[in-house]
């Protein structure tokens, strides 16, 4: 099933799946429900999980841009899909992006973009992603 993220979801296996890209799960809790409120109470941001058997085993992050150009078009942005490394492989991370993807044509979205590692563009291109322009990355202090 997947469905936006819910804030018993932060310690029921949301976290530990975002430690398959970064580790995540040692984040104070207290930090986490911060965070969690600043982005649900912000409508420009959607987390998705994934979950199975009653936990959390995958998320992904849609976050919406708006733009002067395109006459103020929206451009949706993925971020963080990450599915708990003992799940992956079975359809979790293609569910959570298929849904998010609805959800930023839904909302008017003219393009959605994402960043990945060249070993995942595969996966990526089988939803539709093409490459497009190359990214580049500055590191701040």
């Amino acid at each position: 099933m997947v469905r936006r993220l819910r804030r018993e979801d932060l310690q029921n296996g949301f976290l530990e799946s975002l430690d398959a890209l970064r580790p995540a799960s040692g984040i104070d809790p207290g930090r986490a429900e911060e965070i969690f409120e600043r982005i649900d109470s912000d409508p420009m941001y959607v987390v998705a999980v994934a979950e199975e058997g009653g936990r959390v085993i995958g998320a992904t992050t849609l976050v919406i841009e708006q733009k002067f150009i395109h006459e103020g078009g929206l451009v949706g942005h993925i971020e963080d899909v990450a599915v708990s490394r003992g799940a992956q492989g079975r359809g979790a991370g293609t569910a959570i992006l298929r849904y998010l993807l609805e959800e930023a044509g839904r909302r008017g979205c003219y393009k959605t973009i994402l960043d990945c590692a060249e070993d995942v563009m595969p996966f990526h291109a089988r939803l539709g992603f093409k490459p497009g322009v190359n990214q580049m990355r500055l590191d701040h202090a």
